[in-house]
């Protein structure tokens, strides 16, 4: 290991100071040599808008200069001058004046004939030449700067024509000025000094006007803003260096005096705490680099050592309670190891006070479904809102447990069962008015609730509970059920599917061998002439002999989620029996799928192969449990795949579950069967009847073929027959027959209808 000298604070406190005078200084220089940096870029800025306005004040002087001349050429007394000449020198010389032609004496003009001699030459003409000067083009304006001995003048010629239309030439005038002067005068330069103008031209040297503004020299005014700024960013980096030398110099005052002095007082005291005692290796950790501090650690490490037995038991019941964290991490609620502690101990406490106890399990509906279309992210949030309303739903002492996945679990004492489902239901409220509008989930978000309780007289049964609970929990999900259930005498079935029972033997076996589905087919009339328009195809599992109903192997299929394997194997024996010519020409199909094959391609496939019998048996698809729907885009493709294959769309058990209105909306769906529930209040002479008789009205008036299931009465059936209801189906009008017993009815009504 590599040893440092310690540093004491007071060094480290001068380093700092001396680092921040070089960073000021550094700074500084930064500073001024952006600065010098800007000035460059204000002198440029000031010399280029000098520049601009020498030239813009040049144009304006030539530009001036050309219209004075082209008002000279137009004017009828410059015409009658070179006509007739006796008054030319008063005209020159007091008349261009007077009239306003000419707006300053420091101007002259002179005329030429038209062969280029001067009209009339004086004493006052003498800087105007006899003749034109050579490469002035009679015919065109042109202008000049000379010096003139020392004297920059410019002159500007200009043709005078004999009438407007320019045909005949009588002559030239000539302008000439007295070019800086006239040019100072004329503008009031802000960016140039006047004083600085001037043209470098050689004595009697002349250049064309459109070379002036190259060969004028002139200086830039001095920007009094420029020196201003200057001026201000030095006084302000003077006066921040200041401020930032007295600063250091204050802190470093404050620091030795709040920091090092107090640091040195404490080292000195533990020093002094530490006589008497032995010492200890110092290897045992790393010694630090400032020297107090260094001090602070020995003496804590020697004071540590002597409290570690005193603080070992702390410190182990501290990890210990660290260690056995009861709290969920996600939902909130209490984990699987707070669970199996406080049902132990709820438990004995039950024998040691018998009372009435029940168990609740929850268990949320169709949460792998949601997960997987949604992603995990959005399933633990939904876990998150299920568990904070069911924690609000329970009584102040109940406590809530997730036991795994999407299941929780809580166990009551002191109650009964009235109250017991009173807190289910309440649970399932909350649920049910829980915002999971954000979570952009469609389908409808819900638990099934198991119920298992335990009177005071029977607490030895306490241990069955939690199995008793999953039990009802299961019989729960099933269809038609309200998501709650209590362990007892309707939950038995269950209780026989749920273990390794006949039917679920049964159920794996049918699923492995062709044929043990046996398909019966119930008649479906068309009202109100009462004749069979089509059949209905229903399961059946033939096991040893036995008919097995799908009141006991459905409950099996969907607590083992068999659903699209059962339907493949339903679809498979459809085939057959349709293959098997047994049924007569026309004589329509209705099939069952449920929610989760219709979203599988095998299903799919294996439907659109069935539809070559469509010429033969119009098929029908009936979708059950529609609300476990959750690829609404990709099942309504589907869907209009099939119609075009010519499947008409049924939705089955309307009024049952969640089926709401948006499912008529987004798939194709051509027939509504009510449910039976629905069905048998249209008897009823009160408001839920009236209700449903009108909903039928208004699903017949939008179009849709409407399906009365279940009817057993004759009342129900004349009901169903004055609300106009296209089909009917119930034990009423025929039951559900095999094939076999279908097939000869109808050969003998053939045979029966031919004979008459």
């Amino acid at each position: 290991m590599k040893w440092y000298a310690p540093v004491s604070i007071r060094q480290i406190a001068l380093g700092f100071i001396g680092s921040l005078l070089a960073m000021m200084i550094l700074i500084a220089g930064f500073a001024a040599y952006q600065t010098h940096n800007v000035t460059l870029g204000l002198e440029q800025a000031n010399h280029e808008a000098a520049r601009s306005e020498l030239a813009a004040a040049v144009e304006r002087l030539l530009r001036r200069t050309e219209n004075q001349a082209e008002k000279l050429s137009h004017w009828d007394e410059t015409r009658q001058q070179l006509v007739l000449p006796e008054y030319y020198p008063y005209w020159r010389d007091q008349r261009v004046y007077e009239s306003g032609m000419l707006p300053s004496r420091f101007i002259r003009t002179v005329l030429y004939t038209a062969s280029g001699k001067l009209l009339a030459s004086s004493p006052r003409e003498h800087r105007f030449p006899a003749g034109l000067p050579a490469g002035v083009v009679p015919h065109e304006p042109t202008s000049w700067l000379v010096n003139d001995d020392g004297t920059i003048a410019m002159y500007q010629s200009f043709p005078v024509y004999s009438d407007e239309g320019r045909q005949t030439l009588l002559g030239v005038g000539l302008l000439r000025l007295n070019f800086l002067p006239e040019l100072l005068r004329q503008a009031d330069f802000r960016f140039v000094n006047k004083d600085s103008v001037g043209l470098a031209l050689k004595a009697n040297a002349s250049i064309p006007a459109s070379q002036l503004l190259s060969q004028l020299s002139f200086n830039a005014r001095s920007n009094p803003d420029q020196f201003r700024f200057q001026t201000i960013l030095s006084r302000t980096l003077l006066a921040l260096f200041v401020l930032l030398t007295a600063a250091a110099l204050v802190g470093f005052f404050i620091y030795n005096r709040l920091l090092v002095r107090p640091l040195g007082w404490l080292s000195q005291e533990i020093d002094a705490m530490q006589q008497g005692h032995s010492s200890h290796p110092l290897s045992r950790a790393r010694p630090m680099r400032i020297t107090e501090l260094e001090n602070i650690r020995r003496s804590l490490y020697n004071y540590q050592l002597q409290l570690r037995d005193l603080h070992g038991s702390l410190e182990h019941q501290n990890r210990e309670f660290h260690s056995q964290a009861r709290q969920d991490a996600l939902t909130g609620s209490h984990n699987r190891r707070a669970y199996e502690e406080d049902w132990t101990r709820f438990r004995k406490e039950l024998k040691a006070a018998p009372q009435g106890a029940a168990y609740l399990l929850f268990d949320c509906d169709r949460f792998k479904t949601i997960n997987d279309t949604y992603g995990h992210a959005k399933g633990d949030r939904v876990l998150t809102i299920i568990a904070n309303a069911l924690t609000m739903a329970l009584r102040a002492n109940d406590r809530l447990y997730r036991l795994g996945g999407d299941e929780f679990a809580t166990f009551l004492s002191n109650t009964t069962p009235i109250q017991a489902k009173q807190i289910a239901q309440r649970c399932q409220s909350l649920i049910d008015a829980a915002h999971f509008d954000d979570l952009e989930i469609r389908e409808p978000i819900g638990v099934s609730i198991g119920i298992a309780f335990c009177p005071a007289e029977n607490v030895e049964q306490a241990d069955e509970l939690p199995k008793q609970a999953d039990i009802a929990m299961y019989t729960a999900k099933q269809p038609g059920r309200s998501r709650i259930a209590l362990f007892g005498e309707d939950t038995e079935r269950a209780s026989q599917t749920l273990v390794a029972s006949r039917e679920t033997s049964a159920l794996f076996q049918a699923l492995a061998t062709p044929g043990m589905v046996e398909m019966h087919y119930q008649p479906i009339f068309s009202l109100p002439g009462r004749k069979v328009d089509y059949y209905e195809a229903l399961a059946r599992i033939r096991h040893r002999g036995e008919l097995l109903m799908p009141d006991a192997f459905l409950p099996v299929i969907s607590s083992r989620r068999l659903e699209t394997e059962f339907d493949m194997a339903v679809l498979h024996q459809i085939d057959a029996d349709i293959s098997s010519q047994q049924l007569p020409p026309g004589m329509g199909i209705s099939i069952n799928i449920s929610a989760q094959s219709i979203s599988r391609p095998e299903v799919i496939s294996h439907l659109m192969e069935l539809s070559r019998h469509n010429v033969r048996h119009p098929l029908m698809l009936e979708i059950t449990e529609t609300s476990l729907i959750t690829q609404m885009n990709e099942v309504s493709t589907y869907l209009e795949l099939l119609h075009t294959a010519n499947f008409r769309i049924a939705m089955d058990d309307f009024g049952t579950g969640y089926s709401p209105l948006r499912y008529l909306v987004d798939l194709p769906v051509d027939v509504v069967k009510f449910d039976i529930s629905l069905v048998n209040k249209l008897a009823e002479d009160n408001r839920a009847g009236q209700v449903v008789a009108d909903f039928a009205r208004m699903m017949g008036e939008v179009g849709y073929s409407l399906v009365a299931e279940g009817v057993e009465t004759e009342v129900v059936l004349q009901k169903v027959e004055s609300l106009g209801i296209a089909h009917a189906q119930g034990f009423l009008l025929g039951r559900p027959v095999p094939l076999v017993i279908l097939a000869a009815t109808l050969a003998e009504q053939d045979a029966v209808s031919s004979v008459s």
